[in-house]
């Protein structure tokens, strides 16, 4: 018999308030020559240069998807800008006490490609992970340069993400 704890996280709609306390949520400008990301700035003095790159996501071909680790950035927020039109999959969770991630803080966002996510510092969540077809992706993230920026979590529980049931 296993007593491991399991966790569903039921997919929303991505939202600037529903996202608010991992981060922000921003859509592209349409019809203004600027949008601002002020998330995107949140770094500690260690994360003294800033870095650009593209960056491909694992693309899903159907759910439910077995999540099998999560990521943090400690000194730096890190902003991803889609460079294509699938949706994409924002999985977050808080820190525990202790730093871990808590899985009971658990949330899946279905993120149009319309829209660019900045996770804040710290905040734990699932690689960048794409539903209907391969896209690339614009990172945005301050760096040490001590190749300490990312923290990595193996998930030893069971946690599925899940379409939400219809007529939700």
């Amino acid at each position: 018999m296993n007593d491991s704890p399991s966790y569903t996280v039921s997919l929303e709609p991505l939202s600037a308030a529903a996202f608010a306390p991992f981060g922000d949520v921003a859509s592209r400008p349409t019809g203004e020559r600027r949008r601002y990301l002020p998330t995107m700035q949140n770094r500690a003095d260690e994360a003294n240069s800033f870095s650009l790159w593209i960056s491909g996501a694992v693309t899903l071909g159907r759910l439910p998807l077995r999540a099998t680790m999560l990521e943090r950035h400690p000194y730096s927020a890190q902003t991803f800008v889609p460079l294509g039109s699938a949706r994409y999959l924002a999985v977050v969770c808080s820190a525990a006490p202790n730093g871990d991630p808590d899985l009971t803080t658990l949330r899946g966002f279905i993120a149009s490609p319309d829209q660019v996510v900045t996770y804040a510092r710290n905040v734990w969540h699932h690689p960048m992970t794409v539903l209907d077809a391969p896209m690339e992706f614009a990172v945005a993230m301050g760096l040490t340069g001590l190749h300490d920026d990312d923290v990595f979590f193996g998930l030893d529980v069971a946690v599925t993400i899940v379409m939400p049931p219809a007529g939700s």
